[in-house]
């Protein structure tokens, strides 16, 4: 869009020509902006079917590694089941059993297999996330207010959501996510570890009754406190197994496993330990150990027995209602614009070194039509997943480690492009609705301990906790990286109080508020508060590291390494062992995903396959 009044700067035309092995050219064409343009009515749907198109049939053709995509399938289908049965436990309890097991399963299995269809970037993975679990456990009670049965209320908050999504992409309004600064996505990822480790810790607690007295506590009580030492274990077990890749024990290869399926090994191992002996005190049924919820066998009917699969939208709702559920469908818009995106720009960074372009507009135009079947079922919608999505990637790629910089650091050279993983762990959603009698043994202690593993893992990983950490150090013991070097500490502190205090507003009013759901838009307010306040209490130049928005990947890791080294984490190769969550994001522009030079540029990938990026610079 043009500032101040100025004539915008032409477009270039950017050229993707990729050569496989068998020497055949794939063309396509893609319109760069050298500025942010919004309200071009198709424009950037189109410019994105354009690149995207030639490329479908490319995207499901033989991999150059068939194993790397079965792993990487395994892989993406652990990291989301597991996360998967948590906010599915969370929905159960806020909802009332309305949404549960089944549903958020069933929801992943068909929004992952649309997307992996029809989508542009298939690399991008879809499920329930924790924001949304949050956000539909606290709207559920907003049925009642407007006088309306809950399932066509439901009904109607997600087809005004995908409405929104659809004039979103057409309009070219995803474009204002480049505007979103690591000062927004920092108090957000902040928001949600401490929204998951307060959750998580509510949970294990609460079967204590530590408020209550009388020998009829007493059975369960002993039962939680059996499931609070199984939260331990779990925690304890994927904490360990999270740095396996930094032990010098075993091979390196089984140190990778261990990293990549920590979660998954800690609740195997956690469940087995519940069936101990003596571990699980129930008497007839009862005052034993909770387990997952879910009827086993499932018969593949939905949990609340009162209604169909299919919800009629005008029975029990009237007028009122169709329109009051405009509101939380907004809300519900507005976290999905935040966390899609960002997840879609995770799974594409620049480190990756993708060789097909991008389709950020018409991605979530497809994530809107996700939305209906959820609305037509009855089932919770989903968006992109942090941080299963970037971890999806990861586990496509073939990697190698390079100096640069004096820094050893882990390099991308091939990543597998390929709809396969995307569709086929969608897939295996349903092979777990099938296997529901395994699910029940898990105890819903591993749960909500490996739910305060992603709190702290998401903690551990964010800008905010490294800040408030240095706070707790002697001067002469900060690390030497810029912000300590070039920022007066006062304005440091200055700024992460205002970070903190922002989060903990949002934190407050979605647990402790009636009107919680309005979370996403306090979220989306951060945006003009960076643009127009921050910009007053702050110099540009201290905001150059505060709040880096052009921060390059070299200067990312190197600033990262130098921070686990001072605060003496144990020795890494990458950060990528750190949950990463949406304080890497640094607001790379579109045209920072595809440099521009103006000739041709081979880029030399595994097993002689090569790749030609020609970029012509047209002038409109």
């Amino acid at each position: 869009m043009a500032n101040n009044g100025a004539a915008s700067t032409p477009p270039m035309v950017v050229t993707f020509v990729v050569e496989d092995d068998a020497n055949e050219k794939i063309e396509s064409e893609y319109v760069e902006a050298t500025d942010i343009r919004m309200f071009e009515c198709m424009t950037g749907m189109m410019e994105d079917i354009r690149a995207r198109a030639p490329f479908y049939k490319d995207d499901w053709s033989r991999p150059k590694s068939i194993l790397t995509v079965i792993n990487a399938t395994a892989f993406a289908f652990v990291v989301q089941l597991i996360p998967g049965l948590i906010f599915a436990e969370l929905l159960d309890r806020e909802t009332k059993g309305s949404l549960a097991v089944a549903e958020t399963l069933l929801s992943a299995g068909i929004i992952g297999i649309i997307y992996a269809l029809i989508s542009g970037q298939p690399l991008v993975l879809l499920g329930i996330t924790g924001p949304v679990a949050i956000l539909l456990g606290t709207s559920y009670s907003l049925a009642e207010k407007f006088d309306s049965d809950y399932w066509p209320f439901f009904f109607w908050l997600c087809m005004w959501t995908a409405l929104l999504h659809f004039l979103t992409a057409v309009c070219g309004i995803v474009n204002f996510v480049w505007k979103i600064t690591p000062f927004t996505t920092q108090i957000f990822e902040f928001f949600i570890a401490i929204s998951f480790i307060y959750e998580s810790v509510r949970d294990l607690v609460a079967p204590l009754h530590l408020r209550d007295t009388g020998e009829e506590y007493n059975e369960e009580r002993g039962a939680g406190y059996a499931t609070l030492l199984l939260g331990i274990a779990t925690f304890y077990i994927c904490w360990t197994l999270h740095f396996a890749e930094t032990w010098v024990y075993m091979t390196r290869q089984v140190r990778t496993f261990l990293t990549s399926y920590n979660m998954a090994i800690a609740v195997i191992i956690v469940t087995a330990l519940s069936y101990l002996p003596g571990v699980d005190q129930a008497n007839n049924g009862h005052g034993g150990i909770e387990r997952v919820h879910v009827k086993a066998p499932w018969d593949w009917q939905p949990t609340d027995q009162n209604r169909s699969w299919v919800t009629n939208p005008l029975d029990g709702i009237g007028a009122r209602g169709v329109f009051g559920s405009l509101f939380p469908a907004f809300m519900l818009y507005l976290l999905f614009f935040i966390d899609h995106n960002i997840s879609s720009i995770l799974t594409q960074a620049p480190k990756f070194n993708l060789k097909k372009p991008s389709a950020f507009h018409w991605d979530f135009f497809c994530l809107g039509v996700t939305i209906i079947p959820c609305a037509i079922m009855g089932l919770p919608p989903g968006s992109g997943l942090i941080p299963q999505a970037p971890l999806h990637t990861r586990a496509l790629s073939t990697r190698e480690h390079v100096m640069i910089n004096g820094v050893r650091q882990e390099i991308t050279t091939h990543v597998e492009e390929q709809r396969w993983s995307a569709l086929f762990q969608a897939a295996l959603m349903f092979l777990a609705l099938a296997l529901f009698s395994i699910i029940a043994l898990i105890p819903k202690g591993a749960l909500f301990g490996t739910f305060f593993y992603l709190g702290v893992g998401a903690l551990y990983g964010n800008d905010i906790w490294a800040h408030l950490s240095l706070c707790t150090m002697l001067a002469k013991k900060r690390p030497n990286i810029p912000i300590v070097r070039e920022v007066k500490w006062r304005t440091v502190q200055i700024f992460t109080a205002i970070q903190v205090a922002c989060a903990g507003l949002i934190f407050g009013i979605a647990q402790f508020v009636e009107w919680g759901y309005v979370f996403p838009a306090l979220v989306c307010a951060c945006v003009p508060f960076s643009k127009y306040v921050l910009v007053r209490l702050f110099s540009k130049e201290d905001l150059k590291y505060l709040d880096p928005v052009g921060e390059s990947e070299e200067e990312y890791l190197v600033e990262r390494k130098e921070m686990h080294e001072a605060t003496r984490r144990p020795s890494i190769d990458s950060v990528d062992i750190a949950l990463p969550g949406w304080s890497e994001f640094h607001a790379h522009r579109p045209d920072d995903h595809h440099p521009v030079e103006v000739q041709d540029m081979p880029t030399k990938t595994e097993e002689g396959a090569s790749t030609l990026i020609h970029r012509n610079v047209q002038q409109n």
